[in-house]
Parts: structure tokens; sequence; C-alpha cells
């Protein structure tokens, strides 16, 4: 069972009550839009991320199957990403010129307006020319929102692509021409009130409104009157705490402390933090500057159709002869498992053939109900912030909005749900908890097939496999945790799909092991990477633990030398941690710290 993508589009659009027009403007025609909520055409990976961003609705957690031509497509892009944020503007250039073409699939125009985005970024960045870049902006831009340069409302429904790329339009703006200054500012604070009103979840409005604030902020330090500013930044800062987001803090950081010593307020601790602050992101490589341009990262996981086609077949014993029989050629099918994108029909079948499901798009909660989404995205923040008191009446909550027959359907998640809230609260022993998350893990899995390299893992699956291993430890069974979370990332790194998010904890639990075990120098290559991961997806979560226990690494290692280095890590740890963090891994790190300098 897969995430009812047209019952969704049509879920969010109606409950907020947004035009057909509005959400298909300059994307694909009004006709071709009904289909997609009609179910009578699955919109591609592109298209569903814009629709959904138009709505005010972020897409984390969502996994899609696409093709090998798609996948590259999006290795691409992530390279102009690194690019950009290692501010490497002539190797973006040479990768301007060697763009995927052929990805037939993907929306035309939305593929269009990132080329011409990034030929402004190089013309402005690299080669100076302004006037070049503007017009690369304006063409990006006129691909799909043209009318927002000449609008002088913000109207309609905007993507924070689309925001995104206004945004370093009109700050360009400003650049070639001062006079147009007022203009720009009004123009900021349009779109700030714009995407406050219309952006329903917070996790979607982090992804542009610190960068419009930040813009906008600049502007209005530079003149006399900054009367309301201050409430504006330290509400920026509590969002960016909430949503667990490094996006353009030390720039709103710098300027709430400018526009608080102009008010004579007392900002000695936030310049104390923005001080560590900025010697962490220095020592990890983090350009503050060169945020504004960075888009953000993918959200949706990348799975390849053909690779998950494959690996299913294979567990049935069906040769490629067998699956296709009836349903295509040989030939086409191998093409299939080689990359090429199933028809929908071919896909149906074929899936139905060997028992299993036509995945387009995969949710933790497969619905396409706004509401139970909405409730299972609070339940996933209440679980990480270890607030236990609401989870019982959330998921009672949960399951009235599906109804019986999705509770059925998602019947894995709701157990997975009802044991971590028994895990979190100790009803249950660490033994018990992990039998119980083994028997889910086998409605979708066998566990023996972990490590073996033919299983393409759900979301949930991978949830699952790291609460079997947590529980493993905890009940003393830590060598047979490793060998289940190395077995797990080595299929990770052998199918080679991104999986940021899923594999974060997993990777940290692994490396504490590694680093108990007198692994040091292995353990430290873990984390470091995890820090750096983190840093460049502008993600906080575990990012604190990540420091600390590199910290606690480099201590284990008794290695006079690292003594300082130990300390200054433990005050990233700290610092991250009382902005970010739980209260229980705060008082851990300072723990920890107040034990250094006591040895000293």
């Amino acid at each position: 069972m897969g995430l009812d993508i047209g019952r969704l589009l049509y879920g969010i659009r109606t409950k907020y009550q947004i035009s057909v027009n509005d959400i298909c403007r300059g994307i694909c025609g009004v006709s071709t839009y009904c289909l997609y909520e009609n179910d009578e055409m699955i919109p591609d990976i592109l298209s569903v991320n814009i629709f959904l961003d138009r709505m005010g609705f972020g897409i984390l957690g969502l996994t899609a199957y696409i093709s090998e031509k798609e996948v590259v497509y999006f290795k691409w892009k992530e390279s102009t990403r690194a690019c950009i944020r290692n501010e490497n503007y002539k190797k973006l250039g040479m990768l301007l010129e060697h763009m995927p073409t052929g990805n037939v699939s993907l929306n035309k125009k939305i593929r269009e307006q990132y080329a011409w985005f990034i030929k402004g970024i190089v013309a402005e960045k690299d080669t100076a020319d302004l006037k070049k870049a503007t017009e690369c902006y304006e063409k990006a831009l006129e691909c799909t929102c043209g009318f927002l340069i000449k609008s002088q409302k913000i109207e309609g429904t905007f993507s924070v692509r689309e925001i995104h790329i206004y945004a370093i339009y009109l700050n360009l703006l400003c650049k070639v021409n001062p006079k147009e200054k007022e203009e720009v500012i009004s123009r900021f604070y349009q779109l700030m009130q714009y995407v406050n009103v219309h952006y329903v979840e917070e996790q979607q409005k982090v992804k542009i409104y610190p960068l419009l604030v930040c813009l906008w902020g600049n502007l209005v330090i530079e003149g006399k009157d900054t009367e309301g500013s201050f409430e504006i930044f330290e509400k920026t800062l509590e969002l960016l705490r909430k949503q667990k987001s490094l996006y353009c803090l030390l720039e709103i950081m710098r300027l709430h402390i400018l526009v608080g010593l102009k008010e004579k307020r007392d900002m000695s601790k936030e310049q104390e933090d923005i001080k560590i602050l900025q010697s962490f992101f220095e020592e990890f490589g983090y350009r503050a500057q060169s945020q504004i341009y960075v888009p953000q990262s993918n959200e949706i996981m990348l799975e390849h159709v053909g690779q998950y086609l494959s690996t299913e077949r294979k567990k049935v014993n069906f040769t490629q002869e067998k699956i296709s029989d009836g349903i295509c050629s040989v030939e086409s099918y191998s093409r299939i498992e080689n990359g090429r994108k199933p028809t929908r029909n071919n896909y149906k079948a074929l899936t139905e053939k060997i028992g299993t499901e036509n995945r387009y798009y995969i949710e933790l909660v497969n619905t396409g109900n706004i509401d139970a989404l909405l409730l299972r995205r609070e339940i996933s923040y209440e679980l990480f912030m270890e607030k236990n008191e609401r989870l019982p009446e959330l998921l009672e909550e949960l399951k009235t909005v599906l109804g019986e027959k999705e509770v059925a359907k998602n019947r894995q998640y709701l157990e997975f749900f009802q044991v971590s809230i028994e895990e979190n609260t100790g009803r249950k022993t660490w033994n018990q908890c992990c039998d119980m998350f083994r028997n889910i893990l086998s409605y979708t899995m066998n566990e023996k097939e972990i490590g073996k390299k033919r299983h393409v893992y759900t979301m949930l699956e991978i949830n699952l496999i790291d609460h079997i291993s947590v529980c493993m430890a905890k009940d003393g069974k830590s060598e047979e945790a490793m060998h289940l979370i190395k077995a797990f990332l080595d299929d990770m790194d052998f199918m080679k799909t991104e999986k940021y998010y899923e594999t974060f904890l997993a990777k940290l639990n692994y490396a504490r092991w590694r680093s108990d075990r007198g692994n040091f120098d292995e353990a430290e290559c873990i984390y470091r990477e995890g820090i750096e991961q983190r840093i460049r997806r502008n993600k906080t979560e575990l990012l604190d633990e990540y420091i600390g226990e590199y910290a606690y690494n480099k201590y284990l290692k008794n290695n006079i030398n690292e003594k300082q280095d130990v300390k200054r890590y433990l005050l990233y740890a700290l610092v991250l941690s009382r902005m970010y963090g739980t209260q229980r891994v705060y008082k851990t790190i300072l723990q920890f710290l107040k034990k250094i300098n006591e040895e000293d």
C-alpha cells in the first residue's frame, strides 16, 4: 500500500480552500492536474514537490520510487548545491554545461527554472555580470511565476523555490540600483507576511522565512527605524529552534544582537553563544554568506523502481522471463530493471504477479487523509522530544481519523508507535520491546534478509531496525545489536540510496559501539561525517549528541594533547543542546563538561 497522492492533493487543497488554477499555474494545465487528483495519472516527483510546496505542506517523510534517469538528475542537482555551499562557482558553471537531459518524465518547466537560477548565480558570483544575473533570475521566475516581477501584490500560491529565486532577485536589484531599497524592503516584508499566512506547517515555513528575515533585516538595520525588528528576529530564532534548523542561524543571531544593543538590551549571553557557534561552523567548513544562495535540500527519499522490482522478483525466485510473461517483452522488462520507468499498467501488473506493492510514493502513514498526516507529524515530534504525556491520546485520535479500513492498512506503523510508547515510559522490559518490534518488522520483511543486499527498505522498517538494535543493547546484547546495524548499513551502502534521515540514528549507535570496543579512529570518522552531514542539510536532530559523542570518543583515547579539543567540542554541544536538544542530553553534556574541568 502506498500514499494516495491524488487524494492527498485534493484533501490539502480543499482543506485550505486553494484554487486549482493557483496550484497548477505555470506548472501544468488544469485538466492535467485534475487527472492527478482523480488518480488517473501519477504526477512526477518535481510536480508533487511544487504542488505540495505551493499549498504550504512539507514533504519530509515521503519516499518516491523513480527511474534511474530521474535519480541521475537529483544527484546532479545535489552536486550543484555542494558547489554553491562551498562557493565553487567555476565548477558550478561546468556542472551546468553537463546538466542531465532526456528526463522526459520530470516536469520540464521546473527543470528549466532551476537551470536559469544556476546560470544567474554563476553570472552574479563568478563573472560579476550583474545585468546577466538579473536577466537569468527573471527568466527563472518566468518559467512558473513571471507575474511576480510585475505584480504589485503577492497573490496566489508560491513554492519555497519560487520565493527563494524571487528573494535573490530582489536582493540583487537593491545592489544594482540602491534607489530601489525602500521598495525592496517593502517587498521582502510582504513575502514574510505571505509565508506566515499561507504556509500552514512550520516545517515548511522554516525553509524560507529565515532567509527572508535575513535579507530584510540586513536592509532595515542600515536605517534608523528598526522598531519591531527585534521581535521578528526573536520569533525567527524560536522557529529555527522548534524546527531544529540551522538555516541562516548565524545571520539571524547577528541581526538580533545588533538590534538588541541598539535598543540598550543586555545581549551578553547571545554574544557569547554566537562566538562559540561561529567557531564551530568555521571548524566544520560552514560558509554563512553562501547559504542565502543554496537551494533547499531534497527531503524526498529516493528509491530506484527498477531495483525495487529486481529485489522483490528475486525473493520469489522469478526469472525476468517469468515475471514479464503476458505483460511485456523480456527486453522491455530488463530495461525497467536497468533504469527505465515502467508504464502505470505494466507496473501494477508486474507487482501483482509477484505479490508486492506498486509503490510510487510512500509515507510512514500511507493515506490520503491530510488530518491523519498532520497528526503523524505531531506524533513524531512528541516522540523525538521525549514528551510522552499526550502520546496515547494522539494515538487514539489518529486511529479515529484514519477509520477502520485505513487502521488495518497502517497496522505496522500504529503498532510500532504503541510499542514506542511502552519503550519510552518503561512499561515493558527491553527484551519485551525488542520481541514486539521484531514481530512488527516481520509484517513486511524477514529479519534474516538484513545484510543480504537484496531488500529495499521503507522508512518504517529502518525505524524498527533502529529500535530493535537499541533494545538489544539496553538488554545487554550490544554485540548482537552492533552486528545487526552493521549488516543494515552495509545494505544501505550497497543499494546506494540516499536515506539521510533514517540512517542517522543507526550510524550514531554503531559509532558508540565501535568506540566502546576501542575502535576510536573508526568511531571518530563516523561522528565527524555525521556532524558535517547535519550541517550541510541545515538540520540539528541528534547533532548535539553526535558532537558530545565525538568529544567523549576523544576523551577515551586518553591523549593529553586532545584535552582542549574535548572541552571545545563539549562547549559546542552544550550550546546547541540548550538551543535545540532535549533536557536529558543537555544535562548529560553539562555533567561531562564539569567532570573534565574538575580533572584539571
